[in-house]
């Protein structure tokens, strides 16, 4: 196989360039880098993406050449973003063919969606702010129609999430209310954090919020309380890219003075971790978001860190037991390795490590048409937390935790909950 390099290498076609919507330019790399996966198939197991563009290939003699546009719209529409192809793929940069198979479906999606139009009801599905807020007032009524089967059908006949999907819960006592009703706290002296929540803890993980804030606290942290605004990553899963990047220049501008100030940002979901490392740069091309994006750890990286630094609290009380802990895909692809895992183990549990994929990443794994390819990726992974039998589950990524409920019946919980418990300050 002879391929040749791009005349302009993926990893340099950004957001808001001519070629990234332009429609034949796109096809161009959709063709090279399909040729290059055709001959390589080292991803085949990874996704349904794979097996649909493979399948597209071999049903005509003229391989790459004969997939239509239309096939590539359904390897496209099968792709939700886990970015494990990334990191498996022999041919990303610095080799000479660049593939960046992400970005690449991504971009994809982005231009299928200025030339389709996002429907209304995915639209709906992406303001997670608006959604965190009514549940916040009405968080009764929310969570009866999120549990209750009529309701969930009549969501399914029209937002299309699959009535069997498990819907977070919402609470009043929303992370920013508790922390701003509590009693004011001595300046720590052993790091500042800027604690950029995430809607899912803000508004239906609350327990996670808590822990974090008491977590890092418990180490002489001094946190601080950062959030307005989804980070975006929501508004790609649709191709909503503008959007994206309205938040992203909002968040930015909040975050930069923090970052000045001598800050870390700390995330403690790993979509959005990855969301404001990688994607912001990406969206925006300035010093600003490079700044924040390098200032940003995912909230047990920075634990791990301050642990290794020998600045953390190791007076841990509470046995946690065996621990069975799912690592997230938007964590493996920050290549940070498996710290939730090196801190539970340090609290002195007995961990076992799932890295097998949740199959939701965004609001894929949720839609009712996507919802059996998504429980066969899932199945794995399921099995896998079965087997180890242990005494409670743990995953950073709040929406994997929903799936594990779906799947299993059981809760998982944040690392930082079940510290939070070895430190004795939580519940068992």
């Amino acid at each position: 196989m002879k391929v040749e390099p791009p005349a302009r290498p993926s990893s340099e076609v950004y957001y808001g360039d001519p070629d990234y919507a332009d429609a034949e330019a796109l096809e161009t790399e959709l063709r090279r880098v399909g040729e290059i996966c055709h001959q390589c198939r080292r991803c085949l197991p990874l996704c349904p993406s794979f097996p649909k563009l493979f399948e597209l290939i071999d049903a005509t003699d003229r391989e790459i050449e004969g997939v239509t546009m239309a096939g590539f719209d359904t390897v496209n529409e099968l792709c939700y973003h886990c970015k494990l192809c990334y990191n498996h793929c022999p041919y990303t940069a610095p080799h000479d063919w660049d593939v960046d198979f992400p970005k690449l479906m991504r971009r994809h999606q982005g231009a299928r969606a200025k030339r389709d139009g996002i429907p209304l009801r995915q639209k709906l599905t992406t303001r997670t702010d608006l959604i965190g807020k009514l549940g916040a007032l009405v968080p009764s009524l929310m969570n009866f129609a999120n549990r209750n089967r009529l309701s969930r059908i009549a969501m399914e006949k029209t937002l299309g999430i699959h009535r069997d999907w498990v819907q977070p819960s919402f609470t009043s006592k929303t992370v920013r209310r508790w922390f701003a009703q509590r009693k004011a706290r001595s300046e720590a002296t052993n790091g500042y954090v800027a604690f950029f929540t995430t809607c899912s803890v803000d508004y239906s993980d609350p327990e996670t919020g808590r822990a974090a804030v008491e977590v890092l606290e418990h180490s002489g942290v001094r946190v601080e309380l950062v959030y307005r605004r989804c980070c975006g990553m929501p508004f790609t899963d649709v191709g909503d890219l503008d959007a994206a990047r309205r938040n992203a220049e909002l968040n930015v501008a909040e975050l930069l003075p923090r970052v000045e100030a001598g800050a870390t940002i700390v995330v403690p979901g790993p979509s959005c971790s990855l969301m404001l490392k990688t994607e912001y740069p990406r969206l925006l091309r300035t010093e600003s978001a490079r700044r924040v994006a390098g200032a940003t750890r995912d909230l047990m990286e920075y634990l791990f860190d301050l642990a290794r630094a020998k600045k953390m609290n190791r007076d841990f009380t509470k046995p946690l037991g065996k621990v069975a802990y799912h690592a997230p895909c938007h964590l493996r692809a920050q290549n940070i390795g498996f710290r939730a895992r090196d801190l539970l183990r340090l609290a002195g549990a007995d961990v076992s490590v799932v890295d097998a994929c949740s199959g939701v990443d965004g609001t894929w794994g949720m839609q009712a048409r996507f919802h059996d390819e998504s429980m066969r990726v899932a199945a794995k992974m399921l099995k896998r937390l079965e087997d180890a039998e242990p005494d409670v589950i743990a995953t950073d990524c709040p929406l994997a935790a929903l799936r594990i409920q779906e799947g299993l019946g059981r809760k998982a919980h944040h690392p930082v909950v079940l510290l939070h418990r070895a430190y004795g300050m939580g519940g068992g």
